[in-house]
């Protein structure tokens, strides 16, 4: 007997002979339920049923070899859909509902966070701008005030108080020029949109936070959750960072400047992202590239722990961490003297005969 499953139903063919068969539901959910548990080298329940029903069963498909049956190169024979009373709509309406159902399966958690890291970014470049524009604005009333209090004092002041006359501040050696209704106004909403846009930042912050230690808790552990989360981001997913080797992680963010280096032989960069660490943009500029490899190799081992073992090994990272890097700081405790470079051989000779 040969087991023969089409788009339609699964059938147990003796010769030509139709001897068994199971007919799928002519509904377009429930066909695309069956065309994916096919796609996903799954043996449908019609398929179980019929190999049930005979001693030996030849197969065409892989699929059902592993689930039993006897693998056969022998051709098939066609059977025509319209024969069963299904039509070429029923199909099409299933293939349409198996693909919305794929393109669905395709967004990951990784997504999200991508698109939650490059909303941090514009949060923070937006809430810059508009804070720099209330700084300069109100500077013209009161400039004394961004010296007498942080940032997050100043925008609250001026969004809850506006002029300085009103403002719990001595403001009588200020030499800013009056502000109108009208003025006064529009910097209160400018200070207060900016300090939405900061509270904005910082719930975004907590999700993105949150996010990366479900999906990646072993480099969030070794790198931080910000890092960690802007180096999946970079790389595509948790299992695209874990195939990356650590001199590609180590560059993560800086492609612009790899570009150019390959480009116009400028200096090489020797970290990306990483140098957002404070071990790294603390380090004196010759040790940084150092402490960043040495990094970006932990990393690596993070990332394939999180995306395959799942077992949790931050902590023993962290412990190599420490001592590599302090290791790193010994050897280039001082600044290395680089030998001066001589000059070309034409260069100095025109330079000799010019002297004399």
């Amino acid at each position: 007997m040969l087991l023969l499953t089409t788009w339609f139903g699964s059938f147990l063919l003796d010769g030509d002979k139709i001897v068994h068969e199971r007919l799928f539901p002519s509904d377009a959910a429930r066909l695309a339920d069956r065309l994916a548990l096919v796609e996903d080298w799954k043996v449908l329940e019609e398929e179980r049923d019929l190999m049930g029903l005979a001693d030996e069963v030849f197969v065409v498909e892989p699929r059902l070899e592993r689930a039993g049956g006897n693998r056969t190169n022998e051709s098939p024979p066609f059977l025509r859909s319209e024969d069963f009373g299904y039509g070429r709509d029923l199909l099409h309406a299933a293939m349409v509902d198996l693909a919305k159902r794929r393109m669905r399966k395709a967004i990951r958690p990784e997504d999200h966070l991508r698109q939650a890291v490059g909303a941090l970014d514009d949060l923070q470049e937006q809430g810059n701008l508009i804070i720099e524009r209330v700084r300069e604005w109100y500077g013209l009333h009161f400039p004394e005030l961004a010296r007498m209090v942080d940032a997050g004092e100043y925008l609250d002041l001026i969004a809850e108080h506006g002029r300085r006359e009103t403002m719990p501040l001595d403001h009588r050696e200020s030499v800013g020029a009056e502000l109108g209704t009208r003025e006064e106004e529009n910097l209160k909403e400018l200070a207060a949109l900016a300090r939405t846009v900061a509270a904005e930042r910082k719930a975004l912050e907590a999700y993105v936070e949150e996010s990366i230690r479900d999906l990646a808790p072993n480099v969030s552990e070794v790198a931080g959750p910000m890092i960690a989360a802007r180096l999946v981001a970079q790389a595509g997913s948790v299992e695209d960072l874990a195939r990356l080797p650590s001199g590609t992680i180590q560059l993560l963010g800086a492609e612009r400047a790899l570009f150019r280096h390959l480009k116009t032989g400028a200096p090489p960069p020797k970290h990306g992202v990483l140098f957002q660490h404070a071990w790294i943009h603390r380090a004196p500029p010759w040790q940084r590239g150092a402490i960043a490899r040495v990094f970006a190799a932990k990393i690596a081992i993070a990332a394939r722990a999180d995306a395959y073992t799942k077992r949790r090994i931050a902590p023993d990272l962290v412990k190599d961490l420490e001592h590599a890097v302090a290791e790193v700081r010994r050897r280039k405790a001082t600044k290395p003297i680089r030998p001066k470079q001589r000059a070309p051989l034409g260069h100095r000779s025109r330079r000799n005969r010019s002297r004399r």
